[in-house]
C-alpha cells in the first residue's frame, strides 16, 4: 500500500472517529442551550436548535449567508439569505420523521432598518 493512500486513510478514520466522541457533546449542548451557532447572525452563519412548542418537537438547521444587494439599491445596503430546514419527531406534520423547510432573504440598511429591496439571488429562492 502506498504511504499517501495509508495518511490518508488513517486521517479520514480519525475525523470520523472525532466526530463520533464528539456527538454526545452536541446533544448536550443542544440540550442545555437549545442551540449551537457558528458564525455571527449577521452574516455567514449556521445555527443548529431545537425546537420544543407544546404540539410540536423536533431539531432545525438555520443557514445564512450574505447576497449581493440590486445593482440599483442606495449604498449601505446589505442583504441576508437565510434558509431553514427542520427535522421534526412529533408534532401534527412531524410524526414520520418528514423534513420541512423554507428560504427568506432580508435586506438592511447601515442603520440596521429593513430595506423594501429584493435582491437577484432571493427571486429564484425554491
Amino acid at each position: 500500500m502506498k504511504v499517501w493512500v495509508r495518511r490518508l486513510s488513517l486521517v479520514l478514520f480519525a475525523l470520523f472517529w472525532l466526530a463520533l466522541i464528539l456527538t454526545p457533546t452536541l446533544a448536550f449542548v443542544l440540550a442545555r442551550n437549545g442551540q449551537v451557532q457558528i458564525g455571527r447572525t449577521e452574516g455567514r452563519h449556521w445555527r443548529l436548535f431545537l425546537l420544543q412548542e407544546a404540539n410540536a418537537e423536533g431539531l432545525g438547521l438555520e443557514r445564512g449567508g450574505p447576497v449581493s444587494p440590486p445593482f440599483d439599491a442606495p449604498d449601505g445596503i446589505g442583504c441576508l439569505k437565510t434558509s431553514v430546514v427542520y427535522w421534526m419527531w412529533s408534532g401534527p406534520n412531524g410524526s414520520s420523521g418528514d423534513r420541512l423547510g423554507t428560504s427568506y432573504c432580508q435586506c438592511t440598511d447601515s442603520d440596521g432598518n429593513l430595506a423594501d429591496v429584493v435582491p437577484p439571488a432571493c427571486m429564484i429562492i425554491k
